[in-house]
């Protein structure tokens, strides 16, 4: 590989997606002094990605740095950052329970709503995410195995930023304004509209794949 400086922005997001996860991990209901501590932390990371990931992308076109290893790799780490940051918010961790960490207001919303986690993020919401980011990564891995570029819509780059909005707002909510009840609706509109974006981003890739998968 080519250790050029986008290349290694991009294979710099790997680690900080680790340590993102460690940090995001130690959330506990109980422990809302230390939450802080680690929230932030991780948040400070996840604003770190994702300038590393705008970086890469920039100095690669200006610096007319065009590899193998950029094009397979950047993608994937984004798909490891954000999959792997709603497997985390779907930890029992993040489940509401009744130790008085959370407001009557959000324990008493419907299940089908938040699923009973305090992230809002269930875990068939996950399998969308994942289901999504795994049928996409195959299409695309054909249609170029046929010599047919595959390169990412703006569909698929409003789906990236309305997920990278939905973890931050989760974050920021049960941790710093647990109890609002205006954050608690924000939080869980955010996630159902990733959800949306995600399927019909998803939608859209496979529409536009149609002709070379009914062609085999």
């Amino acid at each position: 590989m080519n250790w050029k400086l986008p290349n290694i922005l991009t294979a710099s997001r790997l680690p900080l997606a680790a340590a993102f996860f460690v940090f995001v991990g130690l959330y506990s209901s109980d422990a809302p002094e230390m939450n802080r501590i680690w929230v932030t932390t991780a948040f400070v990371i996840f604003v770190i990605a994702g300038i590393t990931d705008f970086l890469d992308g920039f100095l690669a076109r200006r610096m007319k740095i065009i590899s193998a290893f950029g094009r397979i790799v950047d993608p994937f780490v984004d798909k490891v950052l954000i999959v792997g940051s709603f497997v985390m918010l779907a930890g029992s961790n993040y489940m509401l329970d009744g130790s008085g960490a959370y407001s009557d207001f959000e324990r008493g919303l419907p299940t089908w709503l938040t699923g009973g986690m305090a992230s809002a993020v269930q875990p068939w919401m996950v399998v969308v995410v994942m289901a999504r980011e795994f049928i996409i990564s195959a299409v695309r891995g054909y249609s170029e195995s046929q010599g047919i570029k595959f390169p990412a819509t703006y569909a698929g780059k409003i789906k990236l930023f309305v997920q990278v909005v939905a973890i931050g707002t989760v974050l920021i909510q049960v941790t710093f304004v647990r109890n609002a009840e205006w954050a608690v609706l924000l939080k869980i509109a955010v996630i159902w509209l990733t959800v949306l974006v995600t399927v019909v981003s998803g939608l859209t890739y496979v529409g536009r794949a149609r002709g070379l998968l009914v062609a085999d």
